[in-house]
């Protein structure tokens, strides 16, 4: 079911739907001006498209930002959250969290997970603003350029 939030100031409603095959070529482009964000091929988007624990952000009819993640048992890890060059700090990676949240909530999902680079201080603050804590580092995680990756968690509160 689409979520629509609020503009932020002169920004235009953002809307939050599961991502689809069709997005494909979206995500891609997204990725491809993201250089903080993992790349991945084309086929693994589609894949985590079908999985259905993906999610888009579309303003006026365009996606803009995308969040992709994997689930066992009552964990779950985020694997990819990017936006729009364009669409950035505006509020679209916190709806599109949000978004998770609810779904994490109904899934009785107990515990989130991701890895961010080292030097994403926008990423960072993200997490750490929405309850994510660091509990460790992994060394030359990231490749183009080698980077360490922080790793975070936060315990989901139980929907009420």
């Amino acid at each position: 079911m689409p979520v629509t939030g609020e503009g932020a100031g002169a920004f235009p409603a953002v809307t939050i739907r599961e991502m689809s095959p069709s997005d494909v070529s979206a995500v891609s482009s997204i990725l491809r001006e993201s250089a903080a964000a993992s790349s991945w091929p084309k086929e693994s988007i589609l894949e985590s498209a079908r999985s259905g624990i993906a999610w888009v952000a579309e303003r006026q009819g365009n996606v803009i930002g995308f969040l992709m993640g994997r689930s066992a048992a009552d964990e779950f890890e985020i694997l990819n959250l990017a936006i729009a060059k364009q669409h950035r700090r505006s509020g679209v990676a916190t709806q599109l969290l949000l978004a998770m949240i609810v779904w994490l909530q109904k899934a009785g999902t107990r515990r989130a997970y991701l890895e961010v680079r080292a030097s994403n201080e926008a990423a960072i603050a993200l997490y750490v603003g929405h309850g994510f804590s660091q509990n460790g580092r992994r060394v030359r995680y990231y490749q183009n350029p080698a980077e360490d990756a922080l790793v975070f968690s936060w315990d989901i509160p139980a929907a009420g």
